[in-house]
């Protein structure tokens, strides 16, 4: 078989947990933040996607962009652009098919990496990337972007072409105004680019030019961010959630700890291949290649270490973007043992590192399931981290479960009561036609039974709102859900005598 067709084969087979992916979650059920978001700001008109920031739920540009694609195929309430999910899912997928693009053209091109195609493999089987490859939020976008501005920082440096110098301003500007929290790795870029001119201008090299004038085209685009976000500058900058103060004085490196683990995604047998090829690029690649390397390693860090010195506290999925970055790094290193072998050990050891990735992809995605679904109905705990989401659980059905409620509670009182992910809950109800209430006491549901005889509870936590239920005298309780369910129906009614 011709090497090209090899390489061709092992492309798709990395291309395969994203289909499998999108195969489970490309219309899959709305949750909590995207609800939120959609009906807050994407579903407004442009001077509140724009202007107003109650929360940073607003992920500004991604919500303006998102606003367009509902514009442009005329779904501009939540229901229609629900019926719809699976084409601002598939938004995202293209996203996430530039990303993985430009970081393939960036170990082309930049460390001449023969089997940089591994990358698609070892990025779409990395689990925290993939959580949010299609989730309705501005994660996925930031990741393009940074990868935007390393590909054509360093094609300008190379080249000096004013596209590039273009693309550098404009992804600059972007990956800031998608999320504020971004500035943590602009103002690391930007920081490594200074310390890089700097080498140069002191070495009285030609090249230092170039870093100044991509280290200028960056801070451009941070202004102009700025420029756009004044308006709502002190919601952003003065928020609940951007204030919090960190939870120890590590935690930004805590944060890093926890990344970097999730990022590895149980694949610890790559090991084997990232110390040799550590040492192979140390020994056999280029002061170009080395330096690249040590940038992007840097790149990777230092968002951390300025985290660190802010000593706020920022969701870990901030760093959620450097996601690629990582995957690009390991990559490299694998692939520097990889291409030094012989043509029919390479063409192996490609073929096992796309097969092994996407098994422990598969396994890793089973066991998170289990996981997600027994900690929410069992220890009464929600995932929601870097590398576990419980809307991401198969036990996540709001619509159908939401669909076989109006088919059978007969008018009777629909209440919420320990009911998470209200926003998604109270949408499905909606979309159902289902009249509800929410109530917090078990009183409260008394009152609602001795008035009507008959109540359907939903709720997150069965076992703690059953322990509860048994508290009352003279009611009968039926679970008419699964064993496993984000929302249970459990139904109430009146002892007869």
């Amino acid at each position: 078989m011709k090497a090209k067709t090899i390489i061709y084969l092992l492309t798709i087979v990395g291309f395969g947990p994203m289909a499998i992916w999108c195969y489970h979650y490309i219309d899959y059920d709305l949750w909590y933040d995207e609800v939120y978001s959609l009906e807050e700001f994407v579903l407004k008109d442009f001077s509140t996607t724009l202007f107003y920031y109650p929360a940073p739920n607003n992920h500004i540009f991604y919500n303006f962009t998102t606003q367009l694609i509902s514009r442009a195929f005329g779904y501009r309430d939540i229901f229609s652009l629900e019926a719809h999910t699976y084409i601002f899912r598939g938004f995202q997928l293209i996203i996430s098919l530039l990303t993985a693009f430009l970081s393939v053209r960036i170990l082309k091109r930049f460390f001449g990496s023969k089997s940089s195609f591994l990358l698609y493999a070892i990025l779409f089987t990395t689990i925290p990337y993939m959580n949010f490859a299609l989730q309705l939020r501005g994660y996925n976008m930031s990741a393009l972007f940074i990868v935007i501005l390393v590909y054509f920082s360093w094609s300008y440096i190379s080249e000096r072409k004013n596209f590039s110098i273009f693309m550098v301003l404009i992804s600059s500007l972007l990956l800031l105004y998608t999320i504020p929290s971004n500035l943590y790795v602009l103002v690391a870029f930007g920081f490594l680019l200074f310390c890089s001119w700097l080498y140069y201008y002191r070495k009285r090299e030609n090249i230092s030019q170039q870093y100044f004038k991509v280290m200028v085209a960056v801070a451009i685009g941070a202004v102009l961010a700025f420029l756009l976000y004044l308006p709502i500058l002190e919601d952003i900058m003065f928020n609940k959630y951007s204030n919090r103060d960190a939870f120890g004085f590590l935690y930004s490196f805590h944060v890093m700890g926890i990344a970097v683990f999730d990022f590895f995604s149980s694949r610890y047998f790559l090991l084997l291949l990232l110390l040799p090829g550590l040492y192979i690029f140390y020994r056999k690649s280029s002061m170009k290649e080395r330096y690249y390397f040590v940038f992007l390693t840097a790149l990777f860090v230092v968002p951390f270490v300025f985290s660190f010195l802010h000593q706020k506290a920022p969701f870990p999925r901030v760093f959620v973007p450097l996601a690629p970055i990582f995957s690009i790094i390991l990559t490299l290193l694998i692939v520097k043992f990889i291409d030094i072998l012989k043509v029919y050990q390479t063409r192996i050891l490609q073929a096992i590192v796309s097969v092994y990735c996407i098994v422990v992809f598969l396994n890793e995605m089973d066991k998170n399931d289990t996981i997600i679904s027994k900690n929410m109905v069992e220890n009464n705990m929600e995932a929601q981290d870097l590398y576990r989401n419980f809307y991401l659980g198969s036990f996540y059905k709001q619509d159908s479960t939401m669909n076989y409620l109006a088919a059978v509670h007969n008018n009777y009182p629909v209440v919420k009561y320990n009911q998470r992910d209200q926003p998604s809950t109270d949408f499905y109800l909606r979309k159902h036609k289902i009249p509800f209430k929410e109530v917090d006491t078990i009183s409260a549901i008394s009152k609602e039974l001795k008035d009507s005889g008959k109540v359907y509870i939903l709720t997150s936590f069965k076992n703690r709102t059953l322990e509860a239920l048994q508290k009352m005298d003279s009611m009968e309780t039926k679970v008419l859900t699964p064993k496993y369910a984000f929302t249970n129906i459990i139904v109430v009614e009146t002892k007869e005598e």
